[in-house]
């Protein structure tokens, strides 16, 4: 979840749309100065954004772009969601309440991802997700096996259950104990393929998705025998996105 305020995107990012009629993904997406016939793909996958169109990503995204060689950044809005600037994706946004983290989401996502590669002629693909974006991300990626060899994971409610009650008594919002149809991405890492790098941050003082999320999520990663570590960030919350250390691990993530 991010309550970010609405910014415009950035001049230079290209609108593109992936998918079927019914289950089209669209986004925006940025290059670096200098890009090959097959440049390298990191797709950002923003957070639950209640109450307004999420833009955030599209920062993130020139960010990154800017820091890295030979990379194109795509920038997708979730199944249901639009960014106020006339992009927009299929789908049911739903509440903002863990509800929309379903294996429907996340196979629309995943797909129009795939499709993205292909046109794209990506070399390789890298995931960054925020907030509800991580767990729809960890869910893709135990979807599809060869969707991207690395993942970096931000602010996660990974325990879906655990999550949802601690947001209905921060928030005293009886919409988080309300049966949902999403599924809780610490249950599909056995699934996720074993030669995937995985990064996990958090805000040491994040409210939303505390570090005891992510540290299971590190827990069962590990016990998967995933190459997989957490950096919890000193003295911040849960819109750790722009934070130069995620774009610094985003960036390393491409170095290892």
């Amino acid at each position: 979840m991010t309550r970010e305020t609405s910014r415009p995107a950035a001049p230079d990012a290209r609108l593109v749309t992936f998918g079927a009629d019914g289950r089209r993904v669209s986004g925006r997406l940025f290059s670096s100065a200098r890009v090959s016939a097959h440049p390298r793909l990191v797709v950002v996958v923003h957070g639950d954004a209640p109450g307004h169109d999420p833009v955030y990503q599209y920062d993130f995204a020139r960010s990154l772009a800017a820091e890295l060689d030979d990379t194109l950044v795509l920038a997708v809005l979730r199944p249901g969601y639009r960014d106020g600037m006339g992009a927009g994706s299929d789908g049911d946004r739903g509440l903002a309440v863990g509800d929309n983290y379903t294996e429907d989401a996340a196979d629309q996502l995943g797909a129009a991802i795939a499709e993205a590669a292909s046109r794209l002629r990506a070399r390789d693909v890298r995931l960054v997700g925020h907030s509800g974006g991580a767990a729809l991300s960890l869910i893709m990626l135990a979807q599809r096996s060869g969707l991207a060899s690395g993942a970096l994971i931000a602010s996660c409610p990974c325990d879906l259950g655990p999550w949802r009650r601690h947001m209905a008594l921060r928030d005293l919002n009886p919409f988080f104990l309300l049966p949902v149809r999403s599924v809780s991405p610490l249950t599909k890492v056995d699934r996720l393929p074993t030669g995937l790098d995985l990064r996990i941050l958090v805000g040491e003082q994040d409210p939303v998705a505390p570090p005891w999320l992510s540290q299971r999520l590190l827990r069962a990663a590990k016990a998967r025998g995933l190459h997989a570590r957490l950096t919890i960030i000193p003295g911040v919350g849960h819109e750790i996105l722009e934070n130069p250390a995620v774009v610094a691990a985003a960036r390393d993530l491409w170095d290892s």
